[in-house]
């Protein structure tokens, strides 16, 4: 992949803004809305089962539908006794609306609560936090698939 190409900066770059906004600890706009709806949502998750097309992987708290294959070389944890970090990388032909929504319904019964949102097409970044962790996952549409990617991290006193 040269980095240097047209599709190839605007990821770099938007990755870049992303994860800078994420990390500095930015809320979107939108963020009491967006949490009195992540609310309501993981209220009403708690009362049912855990979905059967989903699973765990690596990540204890985060679960990914079953419709996704992930992807081994592309994805990256560093595993403690206390912790887990890294991304993992997932691919399949699933349509970006459902997964927007399946993230933010999961995730919020998982106890994460979203503090951000970003839809610049073909890309979109949901970003979440809870107690001692950050995770962003972002969602990139191609023409015969769509690409995930789970990023988690530790964070310490709140930063």
């Amino acid at each position: 992949m040269n980095l240097f190409s047209g599709k190839g900066v605007f990821g770099v770059v938007f990755m870049g803004l992303t994860l800078i906004a994420f990390l500095s600890g930015c809320g979107s706009v939108l963020q009491e809305q967006k949490k009195e709806e992540v609310a309501v949502s993981g209220s009403q998750g708690s009362k049912t089962v855990d979905p059967p097309n989903a699973r765990y992987y690596d990540f204890d708290d985060i679960q990914i539908p079953n419709e996704l294959t992930k992807n081994a070389d592309k994805s990256k944890i560093f595993q403690t006794a206390n912790l887990t970090a890294g991304v993992l990388v997932f691919e399949g032909n699933v349509e970006v609306d459902s997964l927007i929504t399946f993230f933010k319904a999961t995730m919020a019964k998982d106890n994460w609560q979203m503090k951000g949102f970003f839809r610049l097409p073909p890309k979109s970044a949901i970003l979440f936090e809870k107690k001692n962790k950050r995770s962003i996952i972002m969602i990139e549409d191609a023409t015969f698939s769509t690409r995930v990617d789970v990023w988690t991290i530790p964070v310490t006193n709140g930063q």
